[in-house]
């Protein structure tokens, strides 16, 4: 059936409209409509198009509104409308006019219209000359009753275009499909959520599993689909010659039809129809695929790298797997694998799933270990990710897939590619987006660019590249390991020939630290988002020697920042590293060499090993004395340090004494009211609380909690610590409750500054039910 209209009557009246009561009717007598105003004809003119689809129509439907319809090219005075008419009346066709009654309820506007509707009336009443029965309509509903009874009553001289039973190209299934269900469940309930048309766009980056996925649904759901086409969709010029051969799988095409006609024909046949599925794979361009989509109640479904198909239907992203999806498909294929060796694996794929099966294969099928793969994950992953087994439901390799995407964005967006390989080394954990500006490359231009920045991260989205949000930007760890692999050994800038990517890397974010975490706890969220990405370029098996300072650096402060939210344990092994680097390039008593010696003691102090921390602070205070002098501040923080060790190890008179001796220097120094000047005070207090002199502890620690408070802040640590040993002064001196009340706020501000379980916190968990136990209260009811 042909069904002719003007363009307002697909709109109004709202929620149905006269061409949707129409499309009900045709429905409802099982019957296809071609309804031309749903095209965009390409291949041909609108008047051939006209002419082709009435040769292929059995029937032809007019609904004439109020309004003139758009003019034919060549003929101003006819419309397409009166032209469609025209070609029906000729052809001997039978015709079915409907003609909306002057009582239709409707906007003065658009009924009364003096401007488009004088040729629109003048096409009315010449209808009756044409001798057909005109039927008189007011509303959709009443349009729907009496055209689908009138349809029923016409002969047909042409046989229906039809939905032949099952017929499929779906690709095969994958034998080893693992896990999907949530995704799959949400999926269907997309899919079949009662909407007219669903268009459900599966986004992930290569190899995340986008299309296993689509397929796997199909095959799930085959009993539910007459019809299941798949379209490779990635070059859309050729989706048409695809949708042509659905046309000609379901009869509705000959070799010697246009292509648009082909598309309308098929349009109209699946409009009218349900029980069908087409998918349109790996597509990425929105705007190209949308004159190409169905109505109807069928369902459609779009893999794609882009995310941005929410004007076309629920976006729907698909993830790396979970875990222990990853962990079943390793031991699945492979049952020699542990669980710790299979999930080992699946951490280092970051559980990409053509990663993991690809690794899955190869393991089922040689003799290769767990640990044989890791280390050719490592030093060789280009070529395994290349390997492309015999038999995989995937068309080409892991590695050449994104060489492909690789070489793409090279050709088209080179700017982009270079902001990829600056986030590919770096960690595969999300990249501020602000850190990247402290590049002092192209990159960094680019990203110091708010313009030029916000293209490249667009394209890079688009493309399912990386996964970029308003403030960072993330690259997997599979790709990333590739395009290391590709740019190893490139340098970045042609007049430096030391900075290769791992080195602009460690200059990157030696550029973009935060401020001391010693002194500034507010920057500890920024070291907390920083932390994994130096300690990746930061690894030993990095080529970044000729940063060797920076990296030195980086390590210390990293550890530093580890030890002050309360985790010595791991801080250790990098003071160890930033101490020895610094010794080997600089020597023994380089300033640089003698702060990191110092930081390492403070560290194994804080680990308990006072007895090491204490004779490297011999040393290192021996070392600094000579080197820099008695009352230079770095001699003084040894000093501080060693007293501190003497402490630790029971040796109270021996840090009394030093710790009055660097009190007196740093005061004369630094000033009464320099923070290190403050910690000496605080030193010299526990001193004297240890050797049982609690009334000058207090009144020392009252001094230094009250400079505190001014200096530094009142949630600063240093500030707490001072009112945690003032407590304990005042405990000691019997006034419980006052030390209650003074360790009930410290509490309460180390819980919001430095969390629950840092050791300081713990410290005055402990000291607080101390005080409750002093005053006869539970001491359960601190916790």
């Amino acid at each position: 059936m042909f069904l002719s209209h003007t363009s307002e009557l697909a709109e109004w009246p709202r929620p149905r409209s006269f061409v949707a009561a129409a499309k009900d009717a045709v429905a409802a007598a099982g019957d296809a409509v071609v309804d031309m105003s749903a095209f965009t004809a390409r291949d041909v003119s609108p008047e051939q198009l006209d002419r082709e689809m009435l040769a292929e129509a059995d029937i032809y439907v007019l609904i004439a509104g109020f309004r003139y319809g758009t003019p034919v090219r060549g003929r101003p005075e006819v419309s397409y409308c009166e032209q469609e008419f025209e070609i029906a009346t000729a052809s001997g066709m039978p015709r079915l006019v409907f003609v909306l009654a002057e009582d239709t309820e409707g906007p003065p506007a658009l009924i009364r219209d003096l401007e488009h509707g004088a040729k629109q009336e003048a096409f009315r009443k010449r209808l009756p000359d044409s001798g057909l029965a005109i039927t008189m309509v007011s509303s959709p509903g009443e349009l729907a009753t009496k055209l689908e009874r009138a349809l029923n009553r016409v002969p047909r001289s042409l046989a229906e275009p039809k939905l032949a039973g099952r017929i499929s190209n779906i690709p095969a299934r994958m034998a080893t499909f693992t896990g999907r269900d949530e995704l799959l469940a949400g999926l269907r309930a997309a899919l079949c959520s009662g909407q007219p048309a669903v268009v459900q766009a599966l986004n992930g980056m290569g190899g995340v599993g986008k299309t296993t996925t689509a397929i796997e649904y199909a095959h799930r759901h085959a009993e539910d689909y007459d019809v299941a086409w798949w379209i490779p969709a990635e070059d859309p010029a050729l989706v048409t010659s695809h949708l042509v051969d659905l046309a000609k799988a379901l009869d509705l095409a000959t070799e010697k039809d246009s292509p648009a006609v082909v598309l309308a024909r098929l349009r109209g046949a699946l409009q009218s129809r349900g029980r069908w599925l087409v998918v349109f794979d790996n597509a990425e361009d929105p705007a190209a695929l949308r004159p190409l989509l169905f109505a109807g109640d069928g369902h459609v479904i779009i893999t794609s790298r882009n995310p941005d198909w929410e004007d076309l239907g629920a976006a729907l992203p698909v993830r790396e797997f979970t875990r222990p999806e990853s962990v079943q498909l390793l031991r699945t294929r492979c049952d020699r694998l542990t669980e710790s060796d299979a999930d080992r694996i699946a951490d280092a794929l970051g559980d990409l799933p053509l990663a993991v099966n690809q690794a899955a294969r190869l393991l089922a099928t040689s003799s290769l270990t767990a640990e044989g793969y890791l280390e050719l994950l490592v030093g060789r992953i280009h070529e395994l990710m290349g390997r492309h087994e015999k038999g995989s439901s995937y068309p080409v390799s892991l590695a050449a897939a994104w060489t492909v995407s690789f070489d793409q964005l090279a050709r088209e967006n080179p700017a982009a590619l270079n902001i990829l390989t600056l986030v590919a080394w770096l960690a595969p954990e999300p990249v501020p987006l602000t850190l990247l500006t402290h590049h002092q490359g192209d990159a960094g231009a680019t990203a110091r660019d708010p313009l030029a920045f916000a293209d490249v991260t667009a394209a890079l989205r688009s493309r399912g590249m990386a996964e970029v949000t308003t403030t960072t930007i993330q690259l997997h760890r599979v790709p990333a390991a590739l395009l290391r692999a590709r740019t190893r050994d490139d340098v970045v800038t042609e007049d430096d020939p030391d900075s290769t990517w791992p080195v602009a890397a460690v200059r990157l974010l030696y550029a973009g630290q935060a401020d001391d975490p010693w002194v500034n706890p507010p920057s500890w969220p920024r070291w907390h988002e920083l932390l994994p990405h130096l300690l990746f370029v930061c690894d030993p098996h990095r080529a970044w020697q000729p940063a060797a300072r920076e990296v030195a650096y980086l390590l210390d402060r990293a550890a530093s920042y580890l030890q002050t939210r309360g985790d010595p344990r791991a801080a250790l092994p990098l003071f160890q590293r930033a101490y020895a680097l610094h010794r080997d390039r600089l020597g023994q008593d380089d300033p640089s060499t003698l702060t990191s010696a110092s930081n390492l003691a403070a560290d194994l102090s804080s680990l308990g090993e006072y007895q090491r921390a204490r004779e490297l602070n011999e040393d290192t205070l021996a070392r600094r004395r000579r080197v820099l002098g008695n009352d230079h501040p770095n001699t003084l923080d040894s000093a501080n340090n060693l007293a501190v060790g003497f402490s630790s190890l029971g040796e109270y008179q021996r840090a009394r004494e030093l710790d009055e001796d660097t009190l007196t220097r740093r005061r004369r120094v630094l000033g009464d009211d320099h923070p290190d000047t403050l910690s000496s005070a605080n030193n010299l207090a526990v001193d004297l609380s240890s050797l049982g002199e609690y009334q000058r502890a207090r009144e020392l620690d009252e001094d230094t909690l009250t400079r505190r408070r001014r200096v530094l802040g009142d949630d600063h640590p240093n500030t707490l610590t001072s009112a945690n040993n003032l407590a304990v002064d005042l405990s000691s001196l019997g006034e419980y409750q006052r030390a209650r009340e003074l360790d009930e706020d410290t509490l309460t501000r180390r819980r919001r500054v430095l969390g629950n379980d840092h050791p300081d916190t713990l410290t005055s968990v402990n000291n607080l039910a101390a005080d409750l136990s002093n005053l006869g209260e539970h001491p359960e009811s601190a916790s």
